[in-house]
């Protein structure tokens, strides 16, 4: 009986080392797995949306701002959206040049509004993505609609970036650039658009004006002088 025991207790270490190394193995493989899948996404093999017209959606960043994108396009401004995600290489590349572009570009409070979405990050991740690359822009997570919004969109590989303008067109679906190499390369792509340089410290007016000049009034028409103002993005006019 004592050798059948000694057996039992040889046969059952065995059997305790073969499930550590299957368990060893699992772990491995499910970790080059993951590997593969990120490796996947973050190659630019076409990344783009394939919309033509925006989609509106309503979304709230990692600090609990909201944001609508048809507000946005209707005050005549485009946004830019960067689709995302921590674990990509690419992404944390590219994220330094985004943000010396949205600074040049006026800290979205010209023609351009930037802002990026990630498809799997929760808020705690957006907020230390956020921190950690001095994003000042709206970081939206998977619990703020960035799931949906990535679905919607059809976004296959990261990152990914599309221009919507104010007429709810897609303005292009990807910045076919990729590597960027530097921040001026973001600014010379959104050039042609009118997208144009400006200091943060250079806000628009909050009301501003414009100087309309009556001339002569006939029973059919009406002569006026028109005075522009730059900080204007469009214009209505209201007659009885």
């Amino acid at each position: 009986m004592l050798f059948l025991k000694n057996d039992i207790f040889i046969f059952t270490k065995k059997i305790y080392l073969c499930h550590q190394i299957i368990h060893k193995i699992l772990f491995k493989m499910k970790k080059l797995f993951t590997l593969i899948i990120a490796i996947f996404l973050c190659i630019n093999v076409k990344a783009q949306t394939s919309l033509t017209e925006a989609v509106d959606f309503t979304v709230t960043d990692c600090y609990g701002e909201e944001i609508r994108l048809f507000d946005i396009l209707d005050r005549g401004q485009y946004v830019l959206i960067d689709f995302f995600f921590m674990n990509c290489n690419p992404c944390q590349t590219v994220a330094p040049k985004v943000v010396e572009a949205y600074k040049a570009l006026g800290c979205n409070q010209h023609e351009v509004f930037f802002m990026e979405i990630s498809p799997v990050d929760n808020n705690d991740v957006c907020q230390w993505w956020a921190e950690r690359y001095e994003v000042e822009y709206p970081t939206v997570g998977q619990f703020g609609g960035g799931g949906d919004v990535d679905y919607i969109y059809g976004i296959s590989s990261y990152p990914t970036f599309v221009l919507i303008a104010p007429d709810r067109s897609i303005a292009f679906q990807d910045i076919d650039i990729y590597p960027i190499p530097d921040a001026q390369t973001i600014i010379d792509y959104l050039a042609p658009f009118g997208i144009q340089e400006h200091s943060c410290e250079d806000a628009p007016e909050l009301n501003p004006s414009v100087e309309i000049t009556m001339g002569e009034v006939t029973t059919t028409t009406i002569e006026a002088t028109f005075t522009p103002n730059d900080d204007c993005a469009s214009y209505h006019l209201f007659a009885d």
